[in-house]
């Protein structure tokens, strides 16, 4: 516009004072760059307010018809203006403005009859425009949907429409609310993408306006987010339906709907309720070898190898499957394993699951947990201490499996003797079991016990190779050979059946990783009821400390009553695991 006919007018108007008006008016960015009226509720009238206007003949716009196209106004429309200011005093003219015709934008210049009405949309658009925020979001989209084509629209308004739906990408108010209609945050650009190429294909003039007046915010967000929703489940169902099955796989608040062949059977979960030493694995073993096809779940190798050896000696086929060894025995329709081997898969009539109370495990917990939910057994056993009881009530009630309990009581009570060791191992027995809580310190025992006294030692410890672990055992238990004294880690108190007169703790403390902290009192109490075996030649147990400051804490703890336990271990199965792979 620095060259023309334009400048030249400007030139014109250079003498009066309202020369800015006439600026603005030329100069104004929605009027000279759209070919389209400009319309809103929200933006002053664009056109300019004369107050003085200069007076011109009409004849000095046509001499430049000839040569010069305008674009952006008529020329008979300005014409009539200043015919009309003439005939109108100064002083009135405020007055008038009201009335006079407003400029329209057209592709060839404006038009005598486009000039008649003050509002340039109609009052039905106008309507739309005013309840477009109360309207259903359902509505306004099938609106678009239903739409043969976009109406025309101005680039500004386009720009707008760009910038807000590049907030509305980026919102992370809207991806948060995007993934409770299961709308993954992986996915929700792609979404927004395919949204906004399907609004600007078919979007009206109305709800543009009304989006445009929000402009790029939350405002905008809020408005376009549920027609986003049903645009989404209407076009892209099947990314809907996959992640939601992620999602509800994900879900650990609501275990007692996995493993649905298991919750398809009536199981009956039987719990043997009792300490150590009372009978209960000897009967739910009884049970396990009667069945045509049973599974026995140790918390050890070393017991699931004992169960193998007995199971077979006894005339039932059994095979034995832990995470060092695999043994298959012909035709045998039994499996002794340990519980994270366990196959929920496989159907069998009868399962034991021993020690149900190392569900409470931090690190091996989970596999307790699976195995009562997933087992696929018409009758289960569970052997434990009663620490969990209410929470296999709780999961028997969700998964609606019948439970029955049985309690047992020890044999013969546990005694504990007032006089300990008093420092020194010299006082060693024989048929006692010294439990240290560290590689090192077992050893250390074992070489001060062979070296002041006559005694051999056997020594248990969690990491010996399961062979060995056998033999030590063995020989332990075998009262013919000279080794009468067994040291040995925690790993004693999980139902491994040795032959054991008195069991002394060598101390009442170990390192947890981090720091030396007391042994729990429930682990005190199921080491030291491994002593005294019903059918041994020591069937009264004793219990004792090697110093005399650990002696009070043993006492406490075998006097405490087992608590309560509110948390289980959990973790995904292996099928969850596998969908985020």
């Amino acid at each position: 516009m620095a060259r023309g006919p334009i400048r030249h007018l400007l030139n014109l108007y250079s003498t009066k004072n309202n020369f800015s008006s006439v600026t603005n008016f030329l100069h104004s960015n929605r009027f000279l760059h759209h070919l389209h009226p400009f319309e809103s509720r929200f933006y002053p009238s664009p056109h300019p307010q004369i107050t003085n206007p200069m007076k011109f003949k009409p004849s000095y716009f046509t001499q430049f018809s000839d040569f010069y196209i305008f674009p952006y106004f008529n020329v008979h429309t300005i014409c009539a203006l200043s015919d009309n200011v003439k005939k109108e005093p100064t002083s009135n003219l405020t007055e008038k403005v009201e009335s006079e015709p407003k400029l329209e934008c057209g592709g060839d210049g404006f038009t005598e009859s486009e000039l008649g009405n003050e509002d340039t949309g109609s009052e039905h658009e106008r309507l739309n425009f005013v309840q477009i925020p109360n309207r259903d979001p359902v509505e306004i989209y099938k609106d678009i949907r239903d739409a043969v084509k976009s109406e025309k629209q101005s680039r500004a308004d386009w720009d707008t429409l760009t910038e807000i739906f590049r907030s509305f990408s980026k919102s992370g108010w809207a991806s948060n609310q995007a993934l409770a209609v299961y709308i993954g945050a992986s996915f929700f650009p792609t979404a927004v993408h395919e949204f906004r190429k399907f609004f600007f294909k078919k979007c009206k003039t109305d709800l543009v306006k009304y989006l445009v007046s929000l402009g790029p915010g939350d405002g905008a967000d809020k408005f376009l987010f549920p027609v986003f929703v049903e645009f989404c489940i209407e076009e892209f169902p099947d990314e809907i339906k996959r992640f939601r099955k992620m999602v509800d796989s994900a879900d650990l608040t609501k275990p007692h709907t996995w493993f649905p062949f298991a919750r398809a059977m009536k199981r009956k979960i039987i719990y043997h309720c009792g300490p150590t030493n009372s009978g209960k694995t000897y009967n739910a073993l009884q049970r396990f070898m009667e069945a045509k096809k049973g599974v026995y779940c140790s918390p050890l190798r070393l017991l699931a190898m004992e169960v193998f050896d007995k199971v077979n000696t006894l005339g039932v086929y059994c095979s034995l499957l832990t995470g060092q060894e695999k043994k298959d025995f012909p035709f045998s329709n039994h499996v002794a394993c340990t519980v994270e081997m366990v196959s929920t898969d496989e159907l069998y009539d009868v399962a034991v699951i021993d020690e149900i109370q190392m569900m409470a495990d931090s690190s091996r917990g989970y596999a307790w947990t699976r195995a009562l939910l997933g087992l696929k057994a018409d009758e289960i056993h569970l052997c434990g201490d009663p620490s969990v009881l209410n929470i296999v009530r709780k999961i028997c009630s969700d998964t609606g499996d019948e439970l029955v309990e049985q309690h047992y009581e020890r044999f013969k009570p546990l005694v504990i003797e007032a006089k300990t060791l008093l420092g020194d191992l010299k006082n060693v027995r024989s048929g006692d079991c010294v439990v240290a809580f560290s590689r090192r310190e077992i050893f250390e025992v074992k070489l001060a016990i062979e070296k002041y006294t006559n005694h051999r030692c056997c020594v248990i410890y969690g990491a010996l190779p399961p062979e060995t672990r056998r033999q030590q055992a063995t020989l332990f238990n075998d009262q013919d050979n000279e080794f009468d004294v067994l040291v040995a880690s925690d790993a004693v108190g999980m139902g491994l059946n040795l032959n054991i007169r008195r069991v002394v703790f060598y101390n009442l403390s170990k390192y947890n990783g981090d720091k030396m902290v007391p042994v729990p009192a429930s682990q005190v109490k199921q080491i030291a009821g491994r002593a005294g075996r019903r059918g041994s030649l020591y069937p009264d147990g004793l219990t004792t400390t090697l110093h005399h400051d650990d002696l009070d804490y043993l006492i406490e703890c075998l006097k405490k009553p087992f608590d309560d336990v509110k948390k289980v271990g959990l973790f995904p199965f292996f099928e969850q695991v596998e969908l985020f792979g």
